[in-house]
């Protein structure tokens, strides 16, 4: 049977891959016909949804074509690395709910690279990191009960005595206040993959659309800039503000094809310049304590970067690896600077965060209870409590079973060591 572009798994699949001008002609040629409540027919939407479909590497469809129906596709490409087709699970809500569907998505995706003419990539390892290399250290403890998918961007707000985060993939801000220790979530319509805390109130998030301002009472969303507008298959990944309150931060393409990031500083005034560019997953950034460098990952060139800073114009130069992690290290992802000037930087698929020197000598590791750990920041009163974010997408059963904390928020204490407060956006 033919099933409707917008309403199926398999559809969304598809056009979630295909380039963003032939998506777009797609789109205004579709008729999006409603079949359920939960049918998506704003084209706005389901661009955010194909979005979300393309980051994560899959779709899924719950009640959208069938309300008694859950199904989840990941795409099978050509030699050319075309979108011709998809493979799909799908079962009735009693048998396969959205939890259990995520769950499916690395062994949906390694059976739809099997088939496919080209492996477009490296083939996904489902079972390299499927058991923990060391018990968790047990200083580490998971905070309330939100599982993210891709939780991300972790940075604590000495002005709202609290954390915030993200979920990338279930787009949503997290916030845990201190005073209470209660978590609250709030769900987003699209993609978000950084918060920033504004110094005139409210919050600063990165959305496929632009750097939206939300304001504090109303959660009301304008644009604030968009140094990515021009290139639309393109989203932003990680940034954190200077100690002059301008806002660094990276895109990269949706679907993580290589050498499409780019590196961007933004102003209080909105105006912007592009620094770097040709990264892959650009990920965790810092600043030294005396402001003469700042660090910078590229995720899949497994690579912690470090560049001359200029703190006064707001300038980088010299890039130069710092860090480079070798075959089996798992890979750096999103990284915190601590008062002595070192690195504490998450690793994705290690079960681990790594401490380096400012010189880049390995100091420590600390053992977590999940793979994909993937950013980390110090809050509390006095910046000694170090919060780490984690992933669960992409993990199949076996690794899940594994690490059934996957997607939680952690914090833990390191005896002796201290942060950097950081600084709120200037705008």
């Amino acid at each position: 049977m033919r099933l409707p572009l917008h309403a199926s798994a398999a559809g969304k699949a598809i056009a979630a891959c295909l380039a963003p001008a032939q998506q777009a002609q797609l789109l205004a040629a579709s008729l999006l016909e409603r079949f359920t409540e939960h049918t998506i027919v704003d084209n706005e939407a389901l661009r955010a949804e194909l979005d979300l479909t393309r980051a994560r590497g899959y779709a899924l469809e719950v009640g959208e074509y069938d309300a008694e129906r859950v199904s989840v596709a990941a795409p099978v490409f050509d030699y050319e690395g075309r979108a011709i087709g998809a493979v799909a699970v799908t079962a009735s809500a009693a048998q396969l709910d959205a939890r259990r569907a995520h769950s499916l998505s690395a062994e949906l995706i390694g059976a739809a690279r099997t088939i496919t003419h080209s492996a477009a990539g490296q083939p996904m390892s489902l079972l390299a990191h499927t058991e923990p290399p060391a018990a968790p250290t047990p200083e580490v403890h998971a905070i309330g009960e939100a599982r993210a998918l891709l939780g991300e961007g972790p940075v604590w707000s000495p002005r709202d005595n609290a954390l915030y985060w993200v979920d990338i993939l279930a787009p949503a801000i997290h916030q845990l206040d201190a005073a209470s220790g209660v978590p609250r979530e709030t769900p987003l319509g699209a993609m978000v993959s950084m918060v920033v805390p504004m110094a005139s109130g409210g919050l600063l998030l990165a959305t496929p659309s632009g750097l939206m301002a939300m304001a504090p009472d109303s959660g009301r969303m304008t644009l604030f800039a968009h140094p990515e507008s021009a290139r639309p298959g393109n989203r932003y990944n990680d940034g954190k503000c200077d100690r002059r309150g301008r806002l660094w931060v990276s895109s990269m393409d949706m679907g993580a094809m290589a050498n499409r990031g780019n590196l961007f500083r933004v102003d209080p005034d909105g105006s912007w310049e592009k620094v770097d560019s040709g990264f892959t997953v650009p990920n965790g950034l810092g600043f030294s304590p005396d402001n003469t460098r700042m660090y910078f990952t590229d995720t899949f060139r497994k690579t912690i970067y470090e560049y001359d800073f200029d703190l006064a114009a707001g300038r980088i130069a010299n890039r130069r690896p710092l860090v480079v992690f070798g075959a089996g290290e798992g890979k750096p992802d999103g990284l915190t600077v601590d008062a002595e000037g070192c690195l504490w930087v998450a690793v994705w698929d290690g079960w681990e965060l790594a401490r380096f020197g400012p010189d880049g000598r390995e100091l420590m590791r600390v053992r977590l209870p999940v793979p994909r750990p993937t950013s980390c920041c110090f809050g509390g009163a006095d910046l000694g409590t170090l919060y780490v974010t984690s992933a669960s997408v992409r993990l199949g059963s076996q690794a899940l079973a594994s690490a059934p904390l996957s997607g939680a928020l952690f914090a833990l204490e390191v005896p002796g060591v201290r942060g950097l407060p950081e600084t709120t956006f200037a705008g």
